[in-house]
């Protein structure tokens, strides 16, 4: 079936490959630009003040590209764990996605260095140290939220990830010289074992580099939250990037429409499950009416904050589930390429909402800050998709399940 598949087709045009060093370039200086519209723009007195703000944004734009590598590496172990046979043709790309994450944790160095070098509180107020805080609720919870502990936590949770990541990926590119059959029964075989690893890290890290900014505060389905974003961004990414790729004149027979309606299916079901665990979040912390607990709430229905809350409501849950209900809308690819975007900028405003209100109230300086950050990070995100794929097909031709992925339709 491999030799059916047109060579020229199976990588990304070298355009393409080239713009990754620019985009390296143009992202690192909106980081830095950002940097500087928060620390100088506060005023005299306020440049600490600046420098949180900073660290926030960061965070929660690194989080925004962070949640769609993770999305996609779960969606790879989880078909290799159900063996399905549709997404052969476009699991290479997910691989591609989630082979950023080693990258990701190189990025995280400076939030890591902030933490275990200074005592500012910059970002997380449990790391100002029991002698300068000032809540009980926080100092009961240092033996966990400590820097030492938190460094090793994200070690850890790097190395699970990043590890899961890269033999995914070079055992698929393994497959593409050899066509040995073993290396997929393998990778169907360490799907369960990596999956509840994931499970686990994910939810842990979502606990300690989200939920801690406000240590106050807690959630055990914060992590479920998480995970929901970031499937419903990584099915949206998958959606844009196959059609930009088709535009390209690349896999234009290698994903059908019967593919595009079934991610567009699961990015719809994913919709209503984030829908469903926001709202049973809050629901639950409204019914028990408990001051500890429904501060986080409060911090986001003052300060211009609410205004995010209610374009969350109708823009990441309503327009979109009434906007790509519809069969005949998932099957049209430029319709669904434009709810893909519209989903990942709703994406970033639910990432900025989690962890921006921390930092404190709206304004236009603020604002152009975080978009300038965001663009940045977005396009470091591309560079790094863009360095991974290099001369790597985008398919992975001698995949066992490619002739029934070619093959797979939808029934009506």
């Amino acid at each position: 079936m491999a030799s059916k598949i047109p060579n020229d087709n199976l990588t990304l045009p070298a355009s393409w490959r080239s713009l990754a060093p620019v985009l390296v370039a143009v992202g690192a200086i909106c980081v830095c630009v950002s940097l500087g519209l928060f620390y100088f723009t506060g005023g005299e007195g306020q440049e600490s003040a600046g420098f949180s703000v900073f660290f926030h944004s960061y965070l929660a734009n690194y989080m925004y590209c962070m949640s769609i590598s993770l999305g996609a590496l779960f969606f790879v172990m989880v078909q290799h764990l159900v063996r399905a046979s549709w997404s052969a043709s476009i699991k290479r790309l997910a691989e591609l996605l989630a082979y950023t994450i080693p990258w990701w944790a190189l990025l995280f160095i400076p939030i890591l260095a902030m933490v275990l070098f200074t005592d500012s509180g910059a970002l997380y107020k449990w790391n100002l140290g029991p002698d300068k805080l000032d809540s009980d609720l926080i100092k009961a919870k240092l033996a966990y939220l400590n820097p030492g502990f938190f460094a090793i936590r994200t070690v850890v949770y790097f190395a699970i990830f990043s590890i899961a990541a890269r033999i995914y990926f070079t055992m698929s590119r393994k497959q593409d010289e050899s066509g040995d059959v073993e290396i997929t029964l393998k990778l169907q075989r360490w799907a369960g074992p990596f999956i509840m690893l994931f499970a686990l890290a994910l939810n842990f890290a979502s606990f300690d580099w989200m939920m801690s900014t406000d240590a106050e505060w807690f959630s055990t389905i914060y992590g479920v939250y998480l995970f929901a974003a970031g499937m419903l961004s990584f099915f949206a990414t998958m959606i844009l990037t196959c059609h930009l790729l088709q535009r390209s004149g690349r896999m234009e027979k290698l994903v059908t429409l019967e593919h595009f309606q079934d991610m567009s299916k699961f990015q719809f079901g994913f919709i209503v499950f984030w829908g469903y665990i926001a709202f049973s979040q809050f629901l639950l912390y409204w019914y028990g009416n408990i001051p500890e607990e429904t501060l986080w709430y409060k911090h986001r229905m003052e300060h211009g904050w609410q205004y995010v809350g209610l374009l969350l409501i109708a823009f990441h849950f309503v327009v979109p589930f009434l906007g790509t209900m519809s069969r005949h809308i998932r099957r049209n690819r430029p319709v669904m390429a434009f709810w893909a975007s519209f989903i990942l900028v709703v994406h970033w405003l639910d990432m900025m909402f989690l962890i921006m209100p921390n930092a404190g109230s709206l304004s236009t300086m603020m604002v152009l800050g975080h978009l300038v950050c965001w663009i940045g990070m977005v396009c470091i995100f591309a560079a790094l998709f863009l360095l991974r794929v290099g001369e790597t097909p985008v398919v992975a031709v001698k995949d066992p399940w490619l002739p029934d992925s070619l093959a797979y339709t939808v029934g009506p």
